[in-house]
């Protein structure tokens, strides 16, 4: 499957090299194709493409945005039409409007684009590692458009992740709250943990 990941920093990067890992072709949408951070990102990513967002995306099945939100409005401003279009949202935002996801937010950037919320509950490092760990961590899904949440759920599934879909894109912002759990579990545990279920 062709990616085009918007943004190639830390989280763009870990989904890069782990979706390269999994056999997909990825591509980089950024500002500045050769800049430091999308060298490092390409080669982590087996030398994977870079260029700027809108031709990233031109050919992409699937968009995953992993901006800094005050980037997100410009950058999606200049892509093409992405009506019917799978996007991922794997970001999380820590101002704004507490009653709003990044995820309520971009779709009202794209009209028309099956935006998903995913890759937002765990640190960039488990991108790329979900695959070789003794326990499951779970990747919680959560969109409007069930083809696109089960696109989500491949590429989760891909990386090493057990996929659950929580439901719609209102329970976006519940997901994005999760991350500030998982930030205070890393004072005591370090960064690699994962959130996981458990069943008798």
């Amino acid at each position: 499957m062709r990616i085009a990941i918007i943004g190639a920093g830390n989280v763009g990067g870990g989904l890069g090299t782990g979706l390269a890992q999994a056999g997909h072709e990825v591509v980089f949408g950024v500002r500045d194709p050769d800049s430091e951070k999308t060298r490092a990102a390409t080669g982590s990513a087996g030398g994977a493409r870079a260029t700027n967002p809108a031709e990233a995306t031109v050919d992409a099945e699937v968009v995953i945005f992993a901006l800094r939100w005050d980037a997100v409005p410009q950058t999606a401003s200049a892509l093409p039409d992405m009506d019917g279009r799978v996007v991922i949202d794997a970001m999380n935002r820590f101002s704004g409007d507490p009653t709003r996801s990044t995820a309520q937010d971009l779709a009202e950037l794209l009209p028309g684009a099956k935006v998903v919320k995913a890759f937002n509950t765990t640190g960039f490092e488990n991108m790329s590692t979900a695959m070789g760990r003794h326990h499951k961590a779970v990747m919680f899904i959560a969109g409007d458009h069930p083809e696109a949440n089960a696109v989500a759920a491949s590429l989760a599934s891909d990386l090493g992740f057990q996929p659950e879909d929580v439901g719609g894109l209102a329970n976006a912002k519940p997901l994005e709250e999760m991350v500030k759990v998982w930030l205070a579990l890393t004072e005591r545990h370090g960064r690699s943990i994962a959130f996981a279920l458990s069943e008798d």
